[in-house]
């Protein structure tokens, strides 16, 4: 089965981490199997059948970007559907607890076939040079970074 194949015609659920420090996010470079390029969004990634979603987070994030972060609120609930994908999101504030930032792997992946490219801060005022996604936030950085004051559902669909 080639990598891209792994997530497609099943559900995947999925756990990322909104990282902001004073003006910045911290923001991983994807390959993604659903964009023609790489995209810019939060680090992250699956749940695995009966572990916890913030211990997911916890675990994806240290995978990804060596940090140990500690989740405090959970900002955004993200249903994706794109035909052979469906993935729902679940969003988390969170805040750096340890660890030192340093690109990872993902574990799904063959080391030659790395969907993680680049890992950075990038401030608000220079996002709109970067292919954020998804788009909502995308939309939260060219606001500053501001974040919801309640938990939002959104669905990322063709039909959308």
């Amino acid at each position: 089965m080639a990598d891209q194949d792994l997530y497609k015609n099943k559900l995947r659920n999925r756990a990322c981490a909104v990282i902001v420090s004073n003006d910045w996010i911290l923001l991983a470079k994807h390959n993604s199997p659903t964009k023609k390029v790489p995209i810019w969004m939060p680090p992250g990634g699956g749940i695995e059948f009966g572990e916890p979603i913030k211990d997911a987070l916890i675990r994806e994030v240290k995978e990804e970007t060596g940090l140990i972060v500690e989740p405090t609120r959970l900002l955004w609930v993200h249903e994706f559907l794109e035909d052979p994908f469906h993935a729902i999101e679940f969003y988390f504030e969170c805040s750096i607890a340890g660890g030192g930032l340093k690109l990872g792997a993902d574990p799904e992946h063959s080391s030659d076939n790395q969907i993680l490219l680049d890992l950075k801060f990038i401030p608000f005022n220079n996002t709109d040079s970067f292919p954020i996604y998804p788009e909502f936030l995308k939309e939260s950085c060219k606001n500053g970074g501001k974040l919801p004051d309640k938990i939002v559902h959104v669905i990322t669909s063709p039909e959308v």
